[in-house]
């Protein structure tokens, strides 16, 4: 029984830990990240099928459902939407594979995408909004 108390409080004061260093890591993108998030949104702004892609990734859904998805939405072919996956993840650090399903790989956004606050401001940006 105490090595269980042990190990919960070892358990609890690494996640402690962990959390105050996404805090500070948050806080330091937050502070320096003007330039990527501008760049990232005017690459968004160019390029449909990429912001489509960012905007599908939900965790659940696989990389070829979200593919088949723009395909037939006449956004981007299935063939090109890969490329969109690799910039987001490898390029912009946005989305994080995660799994691989029976129908494919699945990806959702990661951290740094929501200190970025790209999911506001795209929301911002969408056509009809006013702001208050």
């Amino acid at each position: 029984m105490a090595e269980s108390d042990e190990l919960f409080n070892e358990v609890a004061q690494l996640r402690d830990e962990v959390e105050e260093q996404g805090a500070m890591i948050g806080a330091l993108v937050h502070i320096g990240g003007h330039e990527l998030r501008n760049e990232i949104l005017q690459d968004m702004d160019k390029d449909r099928a990429l912001r489509e892609v960012y905007l599908l990734v939900d965790g659940k859904r696989t990389q070829g459902e979200i593919a088949a998805d723009l395909d037939t939405r006449g956004i981007a072919k299935k063939s090109a939407v890969s490329l969109k996956f690799e910039k987001l993840a490898e390029d912009y650090g946005l989305i994080q594979h995660v799994r691989r399903a029976k129908a494919g790989k699945i990806y959702r956004r990661t951290r740094l995408a929501k200190t970025l606050k790209i999911d506001r401001r795209l929301d911002k940006a969408k056509p009809g909004k006013t702001s208050t």
